[in-house]
């Protein structure tokens, strides 16, 4: 099989695909930086360059284009490699005219994905461990029902969706699944093993991410090929003022305080978030406190044109998570935005 790998790279923008692995990225001019996915990084030394489409890490001297990327992170061959961009289908499919999801839903992709949803949900109510690890992160059951948190064991959503007559081709090019390279016809569930968090819109699934219920893992978070959400905007869109943060589990626990948030899903929000953002009355920053977290706050906060307040955390806690799993983590955060708003009449849970 010949293969345009140019044409590969301009259809997979590699600042997407490496995100979309989990990969937080923080832009500097016309480059982004991150902690290395492929060794031990204490300080950003992995770049990822658009304009050339690589990226190079100053540590560990791993580099190369999306392919070799997606080669490194999943441990696979060239071959493999194109499967997970979508770039090729299993031996004896027909050829699919477009390989690319578009940018706004189908009904079809609606149904795959909140099918998928549903089966990830109950899953995860038969899966002891995933529950023990999303109640170590302070997610209360009625939480975990409401914004229906699921879970993939990697062996129910194929032979599910064949008995709803759904495309598997289609949950496939959502980034679903992906070819099982030592069987063919058969497909691998790319959010297997993982904590599953969707994004919902008027009674169906928009999006997910899966997290390892782990945190020694270099790669943590898992994303569909599909452009990030403003996650949990439809929740909170009607409120005067939005409480910003930064990952799913941030954004869970504002949302189990009663708060009108919703999650950027990184340090860099796409053109859609920031859309939805500048036509917010007002938003509340409450991103991780680390460098990246705070130079992201503020970078958005001079693109914004709505009223803007940042809460500051901390010096002691990474994140939002982290602090409501402290004792009083609550009391304190509502102190913070208390500081934050002034007279801290703003934002205010339900």
């Amino acid at each position: 099989m010949t293969v345009d790998v140019e044409r590969v790279k301009r259809a997979h923008p590699i600042a997407d695909v490496i995100a979309a692995h989990g990969v937080r990225l923080r832009a500097s001019g016309r480059r982004f930086f991150a902690r290395c996915p492929f060794h031990e990084d204490d300080r950003p030394s992995f770049v990822v360059y658009p304009d050339t489409q690589s990226f190079h890490c100053f540590g560990c001297a791993a580099d190369g284009d999306v392919i070799d990327f997606v080669r490194r992170v999943r441990q696979v061959g060239f071959r493999e490699a194109l499967d997970v961009l979508g770039e090729r289908e299993p031996r004896g499919a027909a050829p699919r005219a477009e390989a690319r999801v578009p940018r706004a839903l189908a009904l079809d992709d609606r149904l795959i994905l909140t099918a998928a949803c549903e089966l990830y949900h109950e899953a995860l109510l038969r899966t002891p461990h995933a529950l023990r690890y999303l109640e170590e992160r302070g997610v209360p059951e009625w939480l975990v029902t409401e914004a229906r948190l699921g879970y993939s064991d990697g062996t129910l959503l194929q032979p599910y969706l064949q008995r709803r007559r759904l495309s598997v081709r289609r949950a496939a090019a959502m980034g679903l699944l992906y070819p099982d390279r030592r069987r063919d016809g058969e497909w691998r569930e790319a959010m297997r093993g993982r904590v599953v968090i969707p994004d919902l819109r008027a009674g169906y699934c928009a999006w997910m991410t899966g997290r390892v219920p782990a945190d020694d893992t270099s790669l943590p978070y898992l994303d569909l090929a599909l452009p990030k959400p403003l996650l949990g905007y439809e929740v909170a869109r009607d409120h005067d003022r939005l409480l910003v943060t930064e990952g799913p589990f941030d954004w869970l626990t504002l949302r189990s305080w009663g708060f009108p948030a919703c999650a950027l899903l990184g340090t860099h929000p796409g053109a859609q978030p920031l859309r939805l953002l500048e036509h917010a009355p007002g938003v509340v920053l409450v991103l991780d406190g680390d460098d990246a977290g705070c130079e992201a706050a503020q970078a958005l906060a001079d693109r914004l044109p709505s009223d803007v307040s940042m809460v500051l955390l901390p010096s002691d806690v990474k994140d939002v998570n982290q602090l409501g799993r402290q004792p009083g983590g609550r009391e304190t955060f509502m102190a913070l935005l208390s500081a934050a708003e002034g007279d801290g009449d703003g934002v205010t849970a339900r």
